[in-house]
């Protein structure tokens, strides 16, 4: 087979971290021709595929390379990501449906790999939903919720249940062989007397409203839509810092879960700004905004005692090194995906967080006097869940089980 994974991914290190499972999967079970298009080379694990940057209007205006790659490929993977959803756009449907248009007359099969989908309740979004899932070969769902919608929109398509692509070999040895720059690093940013370091992450946050332009077309309208909500949410982060620090000692690190810089509308980094700013000259509260490779952030994040996020990857990938994790979850995916992983008693509900950080307190108190079994549970969830998504990998390459 001849694979091409042409799916943009600008900045986010969740999804790019799970892109990098995906990579590792195909060259695991010895796929030897590929083709991976990028924004920056170092967004890429170090494989032997070949690679092509991103081409304008999200690869949709190609040139003779990108041409030439999908004309030769023979499978188009579209993997990782949360691409179907109308809450806050149907613009992202509509460019789907569009985008495997273009597939299908190249005599491309697709193959949507360990995505997320929804919430898809409009009629149109349903529609354009349906238009893109029909064009769709085979449609691996990343949890439950995301399995069950897709047989409710497009009961024909081939779909089947595994988990997020971070649940993928190899990323323990991402962390193997870093630089002594990022060694040290790690070792400044992780210095401890012994107290719990605990990472801690927030988003902008907002009620999406549907339409046709996409949230990014309209930063400032959702930007004083979210003003109010976010006013919240940093009082109640700020409240769960102290409590982390003057009852735990906690050493709390504030992650964003995107690299610096390349998409600043959808940084993380001023909300953590806004919350360090109540901790002015405290050394035990710290911005991590220095602009690390992924493997220094997956270094970082397997280190750390606990992570707290409100994006759902980055717990996920804390999870992923057998790092305890709770996820603050303003969306039903955070739910499905942890409950799917059997840790759902680390899911805290968004709303509940902003009434009382209390709950968040408590359950990270819970996982930290309980470490090591913590610890074990959750190396147990990731093996068995590496597990099922190798075997369903193996099942579409035609691969026997081991």
């Amino acid at each position: 087979m001849n694979f091409v994974l042409p799916r943009v991914i600008l900045g986010n290190r969740g999804d790019l971290a799970s892109r990098w499972g995906v990579l590792h999967a195909l060259q695991n079970l010895g796929v030897d021709t590929a083709t991976v298009f990028y924004h920056r080379k170092n967004d890429l694990p170090d494989i032997s595929y070949k690679c092509l940057q991103y081409r304008p209007m999200k690869n949709l205006l190609l040139d003779k390379d990108s041409f030439l790659a999908l004309r030769d490929a023979d499978t188009v993977l579209w993997a990782v990501g949360l691409d179907m959803q109308d809450d806050s756009s149907l613009a992202r449907i509509l460019y789907l449906a569009v985008t495997f248009r273009m597939y299908r007359l190249l005599n491309l099969r697709i193959w949507m790999l360990f995505q997320g989908a929804g919430p898809i309740t409009t009629r149109y979004g349903k529609m354009f939903a349906r238009l893109v899932l029909n064009q769709v070969d085979k449609f691996v769902a990343r949890d439950p919720g995301t399995y069950d919608l897709i047989g409710n929109i497009a009961p024909d398509t081939e779909r089947i249940l595994a988990h997020d692509a971070i649940f993928l070999p190899g990323f323990e040895d991402d962390v193997k062989d870093l630089s002594p720059d990022e060694n040290a690093w790690l070792s400044m940013i992780l210095e401890s007397d012994g107290s719990p370091v605990i990472g801690l992450n927030i988003r902008q946050w907002f009620h999406f409203a549907s339409n046709l332009i996409p949230y990014q077309l309209a930063r400032k309208k959702y930007l004083e839509r979210s003003e109010d909500g976010m006013k919240h949410l940093i009082a109640a982060t700020v409240e769960l810092v102290n409590m982390l620090q003057e009852q735990l000692s906690a050493r709390v690190l504030l992650i964003s879960a995107y690299q610096p810089g390349i998409v600043p509308w959808e940084d993380d980094q001023t909300w953590l700004e806004r919350v360090q700013s109540y901790f002015v000259g405290d050394p035990e509260v710290v911005l991590t905004n220095d602009p690390i490779s992924l493997s220094a952030y997956f270094g970082l994040m397997s280190r750390i005692d606990l992570m707290i996020g409100m994006r759902l990857h980055s717990t996920l990938i804390a999870l992923r090194y057998g790092v305890p994790a709770i996820n603050i979850s303003y969306t039903l995916k955070g739910v499905a995906i942890l409950k799917h992983l059997g840790l759902s008693e680390n899911v805290i509900d968004l709303h509940h967080f902003l009434e009382s950080p209390q709950l968040v307190f408590e359950r990270a108190v819970s996982i930290l006097n309980n470490l090591p079994q913590e610890q074990e549970k959750t190396r147990e969830a990731v093996q068995t869940a590496v597990e099922i998504n190798m075997s369903v990998f193996r099942g579409l390459l035609g691969q026997k089980s081991i």
